[in-house]
């Protein structure tokens, strides 16, 4: 009896030290990808951004918003260099893809906060799409 009493007090000890550890730690876990989207307008509301285009380089090479960067997963290593040097760490970050199902704006703001600690980062909600919805491009601009 006594033992099955030691070894609950043990565990009971493990489980708070855990969940204590998991909440304090440094590198708490990142948001998920509905905390990071943002509707156009709330990204006008931010002023100054930096846009992030997270297309396949075909894509923006086609067009992209006027300013934005490209960084995408299949050349994370070449494009990241380029990020860094262009990039102003008091501009908050908003990444786009092609559109709302499109996931790839979602894994580069994610990989930015894990990789370099960017906590100032959204992800525009509808993407490509809604950005020539709203006139701010057209087909093709550079």
């Amino acid at each position: 009896m006594k033992t099955i009493r030691e070894g609950l007090i043990i565990l009971a000890i493990s489980i708070v030290s855990g969940a204590v550890a998991f909440l304090i730690h440094p590198k708490a876990p990142s948001l998920s990808a509905s905390d990071l989207e943002l509707e156009l307008e709330q990204v006008r509301e931010l002023g100054s951004v930096f846009w992030v285009d997270a297309r396949a380089d075909e894509d923006f090479e086609s067009g992209h918003l006027d300013g934005a960067i490209s960084l995408n997963e299949e050349r994370w290593e070449e494009l990241l260099l380029g990020f860094l040097d262009s990039w102003g760490a008091d501009d908050p970050i908003v990444v786009y893809c092609s559109s709302q199902a499109c996931l790839r704006s979602r894994e580069v703001a994610e990989r930015l906060q894990e990789e370099l600690g960017v906590e100032d980062i959204y992800v525009l909600k509808g993407g490509w799409e809604r950005l020539l919805e709203a006139g701010m491009v057209s087909e093709g601009s550079q």
